[in-house]
């Protein structure tokens, strides 16, 4: 009886682990897509952020003074 018990305890024991494996493997994809798409919005924000405050600070572009007629 000893090694009946022992392999169906041993069986139960893999169940969970695949069962955990399963679990791991089913979000793995979905918590990927979603962190590294986080990721790419924060990137854009802060870029456009940066260009839209940079904006200010730019000088005007040199326009060369019109010929004066005398």
């Amino acid at each position: 009886m000893g090694v009946i018990r022992r392999s169906r305890s041993l069986a139960r024991r893999g169940v969970k682990v695949q069962r955990r494996i399963a679990f791991a493997q089913l979000l793995f994809w979905p918590v990927l897509v979603v962190t590294l798409g986080g990721i790419g919005i924060g990137v854009v924000a802060a870029v456009r952020s940066q260009s839209s405050a940079a904006e200010g600070l730019r000088p005007d572009p040199l326009v060369p003074n019109p010929p004066v007629n005398r």
